[in-house]
């Protein structure tokens, strides 16, 4: 736009006419001020003046806002009519003509709106770099940038944290670098560098654990990702390190795994672990042609601790044992839990089988030995089955078997010793299971009988009652002894089933008895330790007795003194809920046990049963005479009747009614006899004397 001294246009070009929207023809000729009127800038009034006037140039910048759109009312070439962006460049120019100016008029507004656009997208990169920076500062892993060198740009606040680098300009170090600041392990400092070259030469990302020991001297394990960057051209750009930290979960496995290994009570390995050690330890004995050993070994009673002093007490002993065990064998031999109060041990490398007679022996002298705990002196003692490769087996489960069988002839026995397996043992236990199946099959059939031995007052000669004695009469094999088949029921449920047999014959014949018109008389079963310790049996005592209508005043039940004694205030209150059924209570082989006088008056007993080992041997052994006729007093003194089992002569019966013994059964008498021939025996005169030798 050209303007001569008067502020007259005299040049108005194209740009002018779409800015102004003032067409050429209008403006030429024109004052400025006439033109553009209050909207003309004072400023760029007297730019002009000085341009003519005094030959002055002038460059003006300023914003044009809505309340100066008349001079400008957008932008040429687009609908923009809001604030935009000018420079005005006023210059003089002298001619011939006269003094004028001309007046340059350029848009900035695309160039601050590019430098808007720039100042927006750096401002935005910066909040992207501070919010990546507290993200990856917040994060509870290692995370690590490298150039192509191992030189390092960027590391979190967990890196720096682990490994005492947050006061140390790192960036632009390598990690040997780097270690010299740190108190962690150079090697775990340089995060294993190794792999970074292994990331590189693989292209691929590459991920393993790694180890760091801490300056406290804990370690911690990480999950290691490296990832490779690569330039277009192929060389090498960066790493991406990423380190998780799995310390906790390698932990908590490790922790699992080994519940999942071991007995949680003792802490010893458990069954699993112990079968793969043996089955790892039988490989290496064949391959070396070695010999190894297998103990297996059982607490003697342990439930009696159970039952007496409870299971908290229970549990210390079974800890105890197992520390013991351990200082029985030496380091590279296993001690195990199997479960209950059953350990293992395992022998390796021995030269002769001696070597694990002398381990048995040491265990049993070990275990001996009193345990005190929680204020309790505890007896215990073990029995112990030893079975050896390859003498005795070269399969797993053969010497886990043997190992069984050798234990039981040691609780067989008599407890508190070991036996090694010979291969008799095994006629024994198919034995044993031929006579369990049979007798299962006995109990659904009439194999079984009760036989009744009288029991005599030796007062008035007359037969007071019977003692049941069950029979067995196997189709086959002919008659089978109690005492073959009784232990075998005690050891699996049968002996229930057995038992309640007993008793629901024994009221049947009462009951039938009193039917022929027989005076009443009283019968008395045998309860086993198993029967007495079953929480059922006084349901299943009140449950028969109601089936059969008999009269529980008829009905004694026998337990022994060991019996009465493994658990005392169990005893006393099963005792007292027979008694108070109407049952009367015997206590069987008296004199054998372990009674506590103190103890036994707290029983409801009505009979004391002097063993028949007493009997025997009266006029051989003078303790005997003395032990009968002092159990004989015992008895009346606390308020129960006397009764002497195996009186076979008349001399032994001459003994007891000296000594006013209340109640004789033996085979001076009767032997066992079937129902019929007891009932027939009832009604006859008495036909023993003093001087019969019958």
């Amino acid at each position: 736009m050209l303007i001569d001294e008067n502020h007259q246009v005299l040049l108005w070009n194209n740009w002018m006419t779409r800015a102004a929207d003032i067409p050429a023809e209008t403006a030429v000729g024109c004052r400025l001020d006439d033109l553009f009127g209050a909207a003309m800038p004072t400023r760029l009034a007297q730019a002009v003046d000085d341009a003519i006037r005094l030959g002055m140039s002038s460059v003006l910048s300023s914003s044009l806002n809505k309340r100066l759109l008349p001079l400008f009312k957008r932008v040429p070439g687009t609908d923009r009519r809001d604030a935009i962006k000018q420079v005005f460049i006023v210059k003089p120019i002298v001619s011939d003509a006269g003094r004028h100016c001309l007046m340059q008029i350029s848009d900035t507004t695309n160039a601050e709106l590019r430098e808007r656009a720039l100042r927006q997208q750096a401002n935005e990169l910066l909040l992207q770099k501070e919010l990546l920076t507290t993200l990856i500062n917040a994060m509870q892993d290692v995370v690590c940038f490298k150039d192509g060198e191992c030189r390092w740009l960027v590391a979190n606040q967990f890196f720096l944290d682990l490994f005492g680098l947050s006061e140390v300009d790192y960036a632009g170090h390598t990690a040997e670098e780097l270690a010299e600041y740190s108190q962690v392990d150079v090697s775990a400092a340089t995060f294993s560098q190794e792999t970074d070259e292994q990331a590189w030469q693989e292209g691929r990302p590459i991920a393993y654990e790694h180890v760091i020991p801490l300056s406290d001297g804990n370690v911690k394990v990480f999950d290691v990702c490296k990832t490779p960057l690569f330039n277009p051209d192929g060389s090498r750009k960066g790493l991406v390190v990423v380190g998780r930290d799995i310390t906790e979960r390698k932990t908590a496995a490790a922790r699992i795994q080994h519940l999942a290994h071991h007995d949680s009570l003792t802490d010893l390995p458990n069954r699993i672990l112990f079968q793969e050690r043996l089955r790892a330890a039988l490989a290496q004995a064949r391959r070396g042609n070695g010999m190894l050993a297998l103990i297996l070994l059982d607490l003697d009673k342990f439930k009696e601790t159970n039952d007496t002093l409870g299971h908290h007490v229970g549990d210390l002993l079974l800890r105890a044992v197992a520390r013991r065990l351990q200082h029985c064998v030496r380091e590279t031999d296993t001690v195990a839990r199997l479960g209950g109060d059953e350990f293992a041990v395992l022998l390796t490398n021995l030269t002769s089988a001696d070597g694990a007679s002398t381990v048995a022996e040491g265990i049993l002298r070990s275990i001996s030995e009193p345990f005190s705990l929680d204020e309790n002196e505890v007896m215990a003692s073990a029995s112990l089955g030893i079975t050896i490769f390859p003498d005795d087996g070269e399969a797993f489960e053969t010497l886990l078997k043997n190992a069984d069988l050798a234990l039981y002839r040691s609780k067989s026995d008599g407890r508190a010793r070991y036996h090694f397996y010979v291969a008799a043992m095994d006629e024994e236990v198919q034995q044993r299971k031929s006579i369990e199946q049979d007798l299962r099959h006995a109990l659904g059939t009439d194999q079984l009988s009760l036989y009744y031995q009288p029991l005599i007052d030796l007062r008035s000669g007359e037969i007071t009652g019977a003692e049941a004695l069950i029979r067995w009469h196997h189709p086959l094999k002919g008659s089978i002894p109690p005492a073959a088949f009784i232990p075998i029921a005690e050891r699996s449920e049968l002996i229930f089933r057995l038992g309640r047999w007993v008793l629901h014959r024994a009221c049947m014949q009462i009951q039938a008895w009193k039917a022929a018109g027989l005076p009443p008389l009283r019968v008395s079963i045998n309860l086993s330790p198993a029967q007495f310790r079953h929480p059922d049996l006084l349901d299943t005592i009140k449950s028969v007795i109601a089936q059969t209508g008999a009269d529980p005043r008829l009905l004694q039940v026998e337990i022994t003194e060991t019996i009465a004694m493994s658990n005392f205030g169990y005893s006393v209150d099963v005792l007292r809920a027979l008694h108070d059924l109407g049952l009367a209570i015997a206590i069987d082989d008296f004199g054998t046990g372990y009674s506590s006088l103190n103890y036994l008056k707290h029983f409801p007993v009505d009979t004391l049963k002097i063993d028949r080992s007493f009997v025997a041997d009266l006029g051989r052994y003078p303790e005997n005479s003395a032990i009968v006729k002092a159990i004989i007093n015992l008895g009346h003194g606390i308020g129960a009747k006397v009764n002497v089992e195996g009186v076979e002569t008349s001399e032994q019966l001459r003994f007891m009614n000296e000594h006013q013994c209340d109640e004789c059964q033996g085979f001076y008498f009767s032997r066992p006899l079937p129902a019929d021939e007891y009932a027939r025996l009832i009604g006859q005169a008495a036909p023993w004397t003093l001087t019969s030798t019958d």
